[in-house]
């Protein structure tokens, strides 16, 4: 009897401390700042430098920006970021190249202005999510030699996810992932006096961690 008793007010407080962390968030904005690191994709292909052929790639560079959301219920969000990154470009060699290591033609600054739409899983103190997002990339090439290149605004997709770990109903830790896709058109957006990219998206992973503000 008394083991039966014991066992129903541990339920009972389980169930109060539970209550005590779930929190509604339905009508709350979320502030956040975050920095991490930028996984770079590639420009296509060119023939300068040397080479037969190469491709223009994106090197990895921190990554940082800020978001801002709100909660219109506790399942969707509706948030918007801005995030830059300004990663050098690398001409590397096809596999018949592999010798031959590749070579730094200048930078690029990426700046993504984007709008998600966020389901969040669950409102207790852990609370993964899910997003997807359209918006703009303010591509900013610097080309070492005789740049033709010239910054271009391209339409970018972006999908991704991660958790937030509410340490207070006001305070969140944020951890994420995310892809951006660019389309690019086969525009010169990286160019020089003898070369030229050709491809039509140009992809970027990014995974980030930050510090969420409630209210």
């Amino acid at each position: 009897m008394r083991s039966g008793i014991s066992l129903l007010a541990s339920a009972v407080l389980l169930a109060v401390a539970s209550s005590a962390t779930a929190q509604y968030r339905g009508g709350t904005w979320e502030l956040e700042g975050f920095a991490g690191y930028l996984l770079g994709g590639n420009f296509g292909h060119s023939s300068d430098f040397g080479f037969n052929n190469a491709h223009i790639d994106v090197q990895d560079d921190v990554y940082y920006g800020g978001r801002l959301g709100y909660n219109f219920t506790p399942l969707w969000e509706v948030e918007v970021e801005y995030a830059q990154s300004k990663p050098h470009l690398e001409a590397v060699p096809f596999h018949d190249n592999s010798n031959v290591p590749g070579v730094r033609i200048g930078d690029i600054k990426f700046e993504y202005y984007m709008a998600y739409m966020t389901l969040n899983f669950g409102h207790g103190r852990w609370v993964g999510y899910f997003t997807l997002g359209s918006g703009a990339a303010n591509l900013v090439p610097t080309i070492i030699v005789n740049s033709l290149s010239s910054s271009s605004v391209r339409y970018t997709s972006a999908i991704g996810g991660g958790a937030k770990w509410f340490i207070d109903p006001h305070f969140a830790l944020r951890f994420d992932g995310r892809l951006y896709s660019t389309f690019v058109d086969k525009a010169h957006v990286v160019c020089g006096p003898n070369f030229c990219t050709n491809t039509n998206w140009v992809s970027n992973w990014v995974f980030d961690g930050g510090v969420v503000f409630a209210f």
